[in-house]
């Protein structure tokens, strides 16, 4: 049995957090100002430079806009992007950022002293996508070191990737998904010849998760509570604490290491990781009366399991069909259980969270492009990113057909769904499927104008059957520069 909890958020009173951050702004501003003055003098040099060897900038600005369609029509997305990239080039040395600055999400204003906080009225944030240095013929010719934040994307298939284990997800955003953060690592890829290499990974420090934004907010999460004893009182969970592991070598570091070959008809990857999993799983539920002893509330523990994962992936063609196979067994280091304690009851029960037996996560997939210029996608995944455990995992079947259509300078995607299926032996009540239509105007070159509709509907108890009611229309707007 899987069970999922999200951490409680940030209850700290508005008027205390958003006078702590003022303060603390303007305790950084000096020191932000000497870097952003260093900076301009450090880089304003090499964007001179000769072009061969110049500092090259890149990126984009994007708005995005998303309603929902029942209920009271509320705004369920806002955010303006401004993502930019950096990169300097030398003979063996490649310095490359990308940060993204957002302003993101509504005013949080609850407060009349929350007014004067632009940080509220105004939402923004900067965050920090990649930073790192690459060097070229370290120690060896055939020896490549990168050090710093970087994304390590492993795995063939399409966003869905059961052996991609080292970066954490980013799940702020389930409609974009296929995101992951940036890790602080030490990676090293060894080519051996110009079909063989070999890379090795080194994560020092455990970073989780997070958790989605907006209309999609509790979807990982359980909050409907627990059966009492009794059976007929349904305790609420009203506090969650997340045990980290300790900022150390021992507890909180990841390691990894993945062979691949190159060939003519198709390239295939071994991968080792050992880590941990990105979503916590509780393992003590404490449940208690309140102060009329007329109802009852819950307080969760969760903890980040320990796990191996060997992995094996493969793309190729088969003819004109472009083909992929990803898989990946998920050793549990020990067995997970969760302890409900309701002491004022004289209960205690421990249930199985996460059995410590090997569990296997697949997709297989395929695309083709019709001489007409149509392009379809299909794809199965059996074990979605949040479940775990043999017993736990579902089916899921994902189908996208894309045209362009040139004369209009248009690109249309008339079917991109999903289906899944919670339990085949009683299908009719425990299934979901969404469906995201999707029109681009393409016409203005680096300009792309897309508008589009999100649909959904499911029965049963598990997680994408959640997604029924948050059907939505969405506009996005990207220049790239």
């Amino acid at each position: 049995m899987t069970l999922t909890l999200c951490p409680a958020p940030d209850v700290q009173p508005q008027n205390q957090r958003g006078a702590a951050m003022n303060s603390a702004m303007r305790a950084a501003m000096p020191f932000l100002r000497s870097i952003a003055l260093s900076t301009v003098l450090l880089l304003g040099p090499y964007s001179l430079s000769a072009a061969g060897n110049a500092l090259v900038w890149r990126g984009s600005v994007e708005t995005d806009h998303r309603l929902l369609l029942e209920d009271e029509r509320d705004w369920a997305w806002n955010e303006n992007r401004l993502d930019l990239s950096m990169e300097k080039r030398g003979s063996q040395l490649r310095v490359l950022s990308n940060v993204w600055l957002r302003h993101l999400k509504p005013p949080a204003v609850t407060s009349s002293e929350d007014l004067f906080s632009k940080d509220r009225v105004s939402p923004w944030n900067l965050d920090v996508r990649e930073l790192h240095v690459e060097v070229y013929g370290f120690l060896s010719d055939r020896l490549d070191l990168k050090v710093g934040r970087q994304r390590i994307a492993w795995g063939t298939a399409d966003r869905f990737n059961p052996t991609d284990n080292l970066n954490p997800p980013d799940l702020e955003d389930l409609l974009d998904f296929g995101r992951a953060h940036g890790s602080d690592a030490l990676n090293l890829h060894w080519h051996i010849d110009h079909q063989h290499a070999v890379q090795l990974v080194c994560i020092p420090r455990f970073q989780p998760a997070n958790l989605p934004l907006g209309p999609f907010a509790g979807l990982f999460g359980i909050d409907s509570g627990w059966n009492s004893p009794h059976g007929d009182m349904l305790t609420p969970v009203t506090s969650k604490h997340i045990d980290l592991p300790r900022n150390n070598l021992s507890e909180g570091s990841t390691l990894g290491m993945r062979w691949t070959t190159y060939g003519r008809r198709a390239d295939i990857s071994l991968s080792y990781v050992y880590g941990r999993a990105f979503l916590p799983l509780p393992v003590r539920i404490e449940i208690e009366l309140d102060e009329t002893g007329a109802s009852m509330h819950s307080r969760a523990h969760l903890e980040y399991p320990r796990h191996h994962v060997i992995g094996a992936d493969l793309a190729g063609s088969i003819g004109r069909v472009g083909a992929w196979a990803e898989a990946g067994v998920f050793i549990p280091e020990s067995a997970v259980h969760t302890l409900i304690t309701a002491d004022a009851l004289g209960w205690h029960e421990q249930i199985t969270a996460l059995e410590k037996e090997p569990y296997v996560k697949f997709v297989l997939g395929g695309d083709y492009t019709f001489s007409g210029g149509t392009y379809l996608n299909l794809q199965y995944l059996r074990g979605f990113l949040h479940e775990s455990g043999r017993d736990e995992l579902n089916d899921y079947l994902f189908v996208q057909v894309e045209r362009d259509i040139r004369r209009f300078d248009l690109n249309l995607k008339p079917l991109a769904a999903g289906l899944t299926m919670g339990d085949w032996e009683d299908a009719r009540n425990n299934y979901t499927w969404f469906y995201r239509p999707e029109v681009s105007y393409q016409g203005i070159d680096n300009l792309d104008i897309t508008l589009g509709a999100f649909l959904a509907q499911g029965k049963g108890e598990h997680l994408l059957a959640q997604l029924k009611g948050k059907n939505m229309l969405h506009l996005k707007v990207t220049a790239h520069f």
